[in-house]
């Protein structure tokens, strides 16, 4: 799970509706029979913002700001012609719909993509549970060829230490004997967990790599769609509100802008959602690799804890 400590990143960031990856987590961390785990840290940090920056898609989502900015100077700076008395409430009133009409574009999208997000986690959950259930039947099935292996020698050195009189050197071998058929046998098991546990991704990313797909492509065809509907909203409405004006060549080109800006707009909330996507997966499979059962996203003060910041940007490059 994720605790922040200190709001290190940009709230409207941090809220994005996730296509959480972390819905696989589980298969790593079954038990190992008759293993004493070493012990590690419970809880690791990771610093945001340098994950984010260090991200392979930041300088294409910064990119995507600045020329969202360009468009918001381009809007400030065009220069309307001083309108007329009588046009001025009724200029007043197209550009009150206008922002309207995107305002409610924005939050058509919004909702659509997160009913589509949910909809698609749905489907991961159940590949993922599915696949879990795959590789714990085929670990049961391991544990039980083991057992048939090794049960038989471990009761034969049993046997020898209650029913067998010993001197103190026999019985000293006989249990080295038993305590390192014990230790083989675990460390089979946890080879064979940890060969398992990898194969989750390997299993998991056609699947996860469709879903990222078909959400980005139902990104493009919702905002295409609203992109259209609000045009045609616009021209409808504005031939209404003033149909004597004939409008001018800048609120023709502001008009354009502003669809221009909510277009940009639409593929920087896309992009930030697979950055952040992106940068939660692999703090989880760190996390999981580490045995850490909580990760703070941000602190203040120094803890007792494990900063994995470093391994999170290292496995971008993988």
């Amino acid at each position: 799970m994720f605790t922040t400590k200190k709001q290190t990143t940009p709230i409207w960031f941090l809220a994005i509706l996730l296509l959480s990856a972390v819905l696989f987590t589980g298969c790593s961390r079954s038990k190992t029979p008759e293993t004493n785990p070493p012990e590690v840290p419970q809880v690791g940090v990771i610093d945001m913002d340098k994950a984010i920056n260090a991200h392979p898609k930041y300088q294409e989502w910064q990119k995507l700001k600045q020329q969202a900015a360009t468009l918001r100077q381009q809007l400030s700076g065009q220069g309307n012609p001083t309108p007329s008395t009588a046009a001025a409430p009724a200029l007043d009133l197209q550009g009150s719909a206008a922002a309207g009409l995107q305002a409610a574009a924005a939050q058509e999208f919004n909702a659509k993509m997160a009913a589509k997000q949910q909809e698609l986690q749905v489907a991961l959950a159940e590949k993922a549970a599915e696949v879990h259930g795959e590789l714990s039947s085929q670990l049961k099935a391991y544990a039980q060829e083991l057992d048939k292996e090794y049960q038989p020698q471990i009761f034969n050195q049993q046997l020898k230490l209650q029913t067998v009189r010993l001197d103190e050197k026999q019985a000293t071998e006989v249990k080295k004997t038993l305590d390192a058929l014990k230790a083989e046998q675990a460390e089979k098991m946890a080879a064979k967990e940890k060969e398992l546990s990898q194969s989750v991704d390997v299993l998991m990313a056609p699947e996860k790599e469709a879903k990222e797909q078909e959400l980005a492509a139902y990104a493009q065809k919702v905002n295409a769609e609203l992109n259209a509907k609000t045009s045609s909203q616009t021209a409808n409405m504005s031939a209404q509100i003033a149909q004597p004006i004939i409008p001018s060549a800048t609120t023709t080109a502001n008009t354009q802008l502003e669809q221009q800006l909510g277009m940009k707009q639409q593929e920087i909330n896309v992009l930030e959602e697979t950055i952040l996507n992106d940068i939660r997966d692999k703090t989880a499979k760190v996390a999981t690799e580490r045995r850490l059962d909580t990760v703070l996203t941000g602190y203040q003060v120094n803890i007792t804890a494990v900063d994995i910041t470093n391994a999170v940007i290292a496995a971008f490059k993988k």
